[in-house]
């Protein structure tokens, strides 16, 4: 016995819409930190003047990093004449993305860094902005390539550890970290549970991220002592280190961002299934 025309018709579309629905909730994604995770960023206290001749250098050599950013993963750049004393300094400025991220992911990482600096650190003569893969910085002063170990940065997890197989691990993971001079100044490493990664900015010679690298590692001990976890910022390195379990979010279990987005993903999956549901109560009535 067959079925009206209408009735098949119906049963196709209810199965095409619930062939749909479940994929929607089975690809929903794992939330995991964003590349442009905020960490941290600095701002003279100074202002430039709207339609001031530094804005039209600055708005350049901003123009220039976000042009770069999708051909590697390091660039410094400089825009006008050096002309200080007549009240136009040029602008000097660079960006830098994790060691591991290809030229696209360094690409969107950077444009949402200087997206930020402009709302962060708004007419600034310098400013400088760093996100979880990526670091921008501009200055009226020429800066790249000179020796910078000032601490700009340092977030050590709550958590503490004594165990002996966790030091021995560390201290492991951080005097491999420090070769990362050798290794064009980026390196990541493992020993035991521990985990951990450093980055020299680009221009910096192979002495002087060994340098950097070194004071970042004496600060970190110095500072952060047994911590699961630890994040330290120089000027011109960094070095994290992490047990496992404890990356992204040295100080909590979950971050805000993971909360938000498993929040949004249920919401999703809890919406959807109300329309279907509302979607076979409407087949029904019809077919």
């Amino acid at each position: 016995m067959h079925r009206p025309r209408h009735q098949r018709r119906c049963s196709r579309v209810f199965a095409a819409v619930l062939i749909v629905v479940v994929g929607l909730v089975g690809v929903a994604p794992v939330a995991e930190a964003a590349t442009d995770t905020f960490v941290y960023a600095g701002c003279s206290p100074s202002r430039y003047q709207p339609g001031s001749a530094f804005e039209g250098n600055l708005k350049s050599l901003l123009t220039s990093i976000s042009n770069a950013a999708p051909n590697g993963g390091y660039n410094s750049f400089t825009s006008g004449a050096n002309t200080t004393g007549s009240g136009s300094p040029a602008a000097y400025g660079l960006y830098q993305c994790r060691g591991d991220l290809d030229n696209g992911d360094c690409a969107s990482c950077v444009r949402s860094c200087l997206a930020q600096l402009d709302q962060v650190c708004p007419a600034a003569y310098a400013a400088s902005l760093q996100l979880e893969a990526c670091y921008v910085r501009y200055d009226s002063s020429a800066f790249a390539g000179q020796l910078d170990t000032a601490m700009v940065y340092r977030k050590c997890s709550t958590s503490t550890s004594t165990d002996g197989g966790f030091l021995k691990g560390r201290d492991a993971v951080l005097a491999d970290l420090q070769q990362a001079g050798s290794n064009n100044g980026y390196k990541v490493s493992s020993a035991g549970d521990v985990q951990g990664v450093a980055q020299c900015l680009g221009d910096l010679a192979a002495a002087d991220c060994a340098t950097c690298l070194g004071q970042a590692v004496g600060q970190l001990k110095g500072t952060c002592g047994t911590a699961l976890a630890a994040d330290v910022y120089l000027a011109q390195c960094y070095v994290r280190y992490w047990a496992n379990g404890y990356y992204f979010r040295p100080t909590q279990d979950y971050s805000q961002d993971d909360v938000g987005k498993t929040i949004a993903i249920a919401i999703g999956i809890c919406a959807g299934l109300a329309l279907l549901v509302v979607f076979v109560s409407f087949l029904r009535k019809t077919c």
